[in-house]
């Protein structure tokens, strides 16, 4: 029989849907096992996520530091507890052009191991009051 090299595609990867409400704040999970693989570096970008890094990065960390100058807005917090792991992104204030894809990338030491996560995120305009004089 062939041998096929599926470790290449051994790279974890999931994509979850989260929905957000305008003007709100949303959190998107990312995390990984902190006690097993000690600090890593993580970062967050917008699409899809590309071989290395993140594309159109809005924030990078390594451990539990923010690297200096790569927070795009300050309406996007890692909230934590970056100790334990948990260095999903919330978005404050969300406006309507946040919706999209978003990729976490948890670098990972060796070939092929970072943890990449996409989250899609839907905006929802938040409760229309329905508008009872409308002839639509």
């Amino acid at each position: 029989g062939q041998k096929t090299h599926s470790w290449v595609l051994g790279v974890s990867e999931c994509s979850v849907q989260i929905v957000g409400f305008r003007g709100q704040s949303v959190t998107l999970p990312c995390s990984y096992d902190i006690y097993h693989h000690g600090a890593l570096s993580v970062c967050w970008g917008r699409g899809d996520l590309p071989n290395s890094g993140c594309n159109r990065q809005i924030i990078a960390l390594d451990g539990q530091t923010v690297r200096k100058n790569t927070r795009l807005s300050s309406r996007y917090q890692l909230l934590g507890p970056l100790d334990q792991g948990d260095v999903s992104l919330t978005i404050l204030n969300l406006k309507d052009e946040d919706a999209g894809r978003y990729g976490c990338r948890v670098e990972v030491t060796g070939w092929f191991n970072d943890e990449k996560y996409h989250i899609d995120l839907v905006i929802n305009q938040g409760k229309k009051r329905p508008n009872l004089g409308s002839t639509e």
